[in-house]
């Protein structure tokens, strides 16, 4: 479809002032497993706030995305690592903003979009499953050289 140089638009596309994006988050991180609500707003400022909690309201992270800027409100401590936000910097860059860098394949059915970038221990790849560009009904981030896998499924706007 799109190979490394050309911009690659963004896996979910944010809408100023339309309510809030909702997911089941699982991570993995080593031997780390954690489940809960992923939510995800555009702010009017144009910020981008990214938020985890378990089902039991534990927040995992508190992230703000804007522009060249990265902001961690808070995070658990299994993650609280600087390679290990870094990497989660750029996922969620690679999934809300418009990048380059990035080579994307689909599957022989098309169901499935598979983006890969970076190399060695940035390397990442997401594979985004869902009929509406820019509205995936899942997406599955892996990194293999640090064993981080996140899973995020779409939730009904009724939630």
């Amino acid at each position: 479809m799109s190979g490394e140089g050309s911009t690659v638009l963004p896996a979910i596309e944010l809408t100023q002032g339309e309510s809030s994006q909702k997911y089941n988050i699982q991570l993995d991180f080593m031997k780390h497993h954690m489940s809960g609500m992923l939510i995800v707003r555009r702010m009017p400022d144009n910020e981008i706030r990214i938020v985890a909690s378990t089902y039991f309201g534990l927040s995992l992270f508190d992230f703000s995305l804007r522009n060249d800027q990265f902001t961690v409100n808070s995070c658990i401590e299994p993650m609280k690592k600087e390679k290990v936000l870094k990497l989660l910097e750029m996922d969620f860059r690679r999934l809300f903003l418009s990048g380059k860098d990035t080579r994307v394949k689909a599957t022989k059915d098309s169901a499935t979009e598979k983006r890969t970038s970076g190399k060695g221990f940035g390397k990442s790849v997401v594979y985004i499953t869902g009929n509406t560009p820019g509205d995936p009904a899942q997406i599955k981030i892996k990194h293999p050289w640090i064993r981080l896998t996140i899973r995020l499924d779409k939730l009904s706007k009724e939630i």
